[in-house]
């Protein structure tokens, strides 16, 4: 059991000396995290083209009419 716990030790030191040595690379993630956020947030809020949504209403209709004719 000694030698389990050494070596969670150890690994929780190891993590924990990676994290502080990769703190300069976070500063560059965080940039490119925060503009892809950004993109995506412009992109989600723009409204759905018409011809989608009767797509996907179609979709919709089709998969009904499915499960009904499984059904009998």
């Amino acid at each position: 059991m000694d030698d389990r716990e050494t070596k969670d030790d150890m690994l929780q030191t190891t993590h924990a000396q990676r994290s502080q040595a990769g703190a300069p690379d976070l500063g560059a993630n965080t940039a490119i995290g925060k503009r892809l956020k950004a993109y995506y947030d412009d992109v989600a809020s723009e409204p759905v083209p018409d011809r989608f949504l009767a797509l996907l209403d179609a979709l919709d209709k089709a998969e009904s009419a499915s499960k009904t004719s499984d059904r009998e």
